[in-house]
């Protein structure tokens, strides 16, 4: 496949990445942003708002769909390509598409687990920061009424715990330049974020080219799933992360 029309659909988290990668690709991209807070609203309303765009794109248009997302709490699994061939990277989060590769991502968490991670993405594109979210979850917020309602108020209480007090274990905080935009200003408030928690800071730099092969690829099986239309995007539970089969045998690959 050597598509010359991308449809690029991507979290706002990857902006300045992929408007770089944008202006140095061969092929014409038209870009579609979605809000990061997607990632956080869970799998079911990422996916959707996913499958809703992707529905909506014009073969007349464009050759394929570029989705600059990661898998990202199960957001990709049941994705389905209708009249367009779907691309994605094969990876957890957009943590390591920003670093280059999932080995390189892997060789930092083993070093030290309780790592925290900031680009300029998510810096200017999170509301609030997320390193100080409350543990204590206020009685009207929805998802803690999601959370009461499926598992009890008890095995609720421990579920949000592990979920919002993850701060506490952190002991690094490591901000990716990308070279993109005004890295200075950015790895500073990430420096100060570090400092005010008592975490360590590093700063890492960050590799373009897989963001860049999302769009000019080659699209190798090692670092995307590609989804021929016709085809839904599976959970495959092992290194490969995702899988695709027909959407008449998909039935038995559920959205998680």
């Amino acid at each position: 496949m050597n598509p010359e029309r991308l449809l690029l659909i991507a979290c706002a988290v990857f902006t300045r990445e992929l408007s770089a990668a944008i202006a140095a690709s061969s092929r014409q991209v038209d870009v579609q942003w979605l809000p990061k807070d997607l990632h956080e609203r869970g799998g079911a309303a990422l996916r959707a708002a996913l499958q809703e765009r992707c529905d909506r794109a014009d073969p007349a248009a464009h050759d394929a769909i570029a989705l600059g997302f990661a898998l990202c709490n199960n957001g990709l699994i049941g994705l389905a390509a209708q009249r367009l061939p779907i691309v994605a990277p094969r990876s957890h989060d957009c943590i390591a598409c920003l670093l280059g590769s999932r080995a390189r991502y892997e060789e930092e968490f083993r070093r030290e687990p309780g790592t925290y991670w900031f680009s300029s993405g998510w810096l200017e594109r999170s509301a609030g920061d997320p390193l100080a979210s409350p543990c204590a979850p206020a009685p009207g917020d929805p998802a803690w009424r999601a959370l009461v309602e499926r598992y009890g108020e008890d095995n609720a209480r421990y579920l949000w715990e592990q979920l919002h007090g993850a701060a506490a274990r952190y002991t690094r905080l490591i901000y990716i330049d990308t070279a993109c935009g005004p890295q200075e200003r950015f790895a500073a408030l990430a420096a100060e974020r570090a400092h005010q928690r008592g975490l360590r800071f590093a700063r890492l730099a960050g590799d373009p080219r897989w963001l860049q092969a999302l769009l000019d690829g080659p699209w190798d099986e090692e670092r995307f799933v590609v989804v021929p239309p016709g085809h839904r995007i599976v959970a495959t539970h092992d290194q490969r992360l995702m899988a695709v089969a027909a959407l008449a045998d998909a039935a038995a690959h559920p959205p998680a």
